[in-house]
């Protein structure tokens, strides 16, 4: 597979460029295909909308606080020394970095490589995986950390054919994008017929908060305990939402041992806006409403209509 790196290479050169150009001309003839975002004809995604996700995705941030079902991260003995803090420290949920928001052209993009076959667009989302995982690693422990994809399920490897991520981050080991000292490790499964089990209450992404942590729990494990004594490890994923696969994949890595750091997805769901309380609806021509204080509660006031 190491050969796939310098045919990229070739490729970008001016005149196996131009051969390329023409293929896809070619192509566009035989294979109509349009935009995946804007619908523009020729392209899965149009220069215009290509450039507006890679926009989407220049400032990995982290997502942590729109998913209530993360996990806590790691207790890390001198992180109090370091801050000069007490040693108790309140939880914090574990670190998650995202590539971008999961709107507009980005969630679009995500929705054809996984739903649709448009597997033209594992470039664009390795890159933004890419940032992703560079700006996770800024807050690692120095040394070597195992990059652990969150295993697909089996419905989806059935239906689609293959592994989203998967083809995602090998895309980005091949084109050499990976921060130094990281390593892809597909360590974590599901367990025997736990997934079938897990079946009978519907896809992941149709159910709510709780039923999605109630699905996937107990549904992986990584080993024995004590395989992964001394690993580190950083989650892969494609998209958060309320952090309950994620929750269920760190259970699974730290009752083998591993210390879960973090994860990266390329994609992170907004949290919903809190509802404001809804005011009392008065019917017309009804008289206002009065209220008077109880006997023995305080001084009673006047009332005026």
């Amino acid at each position: 597979m190491a050969y796939l790196p310098a045919l990229e290479d070739w490729l970008a050169a001016p005149g196996p460029a131009a051969v390329l150009a023409a293929c896809r001309e070619l192509r566009a003839v035989i294979l109509p295909a349009e935009c995946v975002v804007c619908g523009a004809a020729d392209e899965s995604l149009c220069t215009v909308c290509r450039i507006a996700v890679r926009h989407a995705t220049l400032r990995p941030y982290n997502a942590s606080a729109g998913a209530g079902m993360l996990p806590e991260a790691e207790n890390d003995p001198g992180a109090a020394a370091r801050l000069g803090a007490p040693e108790y420290l309140e939880p914090v949920s574990l670190p998650v970095t995202a590539a971008g928001r999961y709107a507009a052209g980005l969630s679009r993009v995500v929705l054809a490589c996984k739903n649709h076959g448009h597997t033209d667009l594992l470039g664009i989302l390795a890159e933004a995986m890419a940032r992703a995982l560079h700006s996770a690693s800024d807050s690692l422990p120095t040394g070597r950390v195992a990059l652990v994809p969150v295993p697909g399920s089996f419905r989806g490897r059935t239906r689609r054919g293959y592994d989203p991520l998967e083809l995602i981050l090998a895309k980005v080991r091949l084109r050499g994008l990976l921060p130094a000292g990281m390593e892809i490790r597909s360590i974590l499964g599901y367990r025997l017929g736990a997934e079938l089990l897990a079946l009978r209450s519907g896809a992941q992404k149709t159910l709510g908060a709780g039923a999605r942590r109630r699905n996937v729990h107990g549904t992986m494990t990584a080993g024995h305990p004590g395989d992964l004594r001394g690993l580190t490890v950083l989650l892969a994923d494609d998209v958060l939402t309320t952090g309950a696969t994620l929750a269920e994949a760190t259970r699974a890595l730290r009752a083998a041992g591993a210390q879960v750091a973090g994860a990266a997805v390329i994609a992170a769901v907004r949290a919903p806006a809190p509802q404001a309380p809804q005011a009392t609806r008065q019917e017309p021509g009804s008289a206002p409403e009065i209220r008077r204080p109880r006997h023995g509660h305080g001084t009673a006031a006047k009332v005026r209509r």
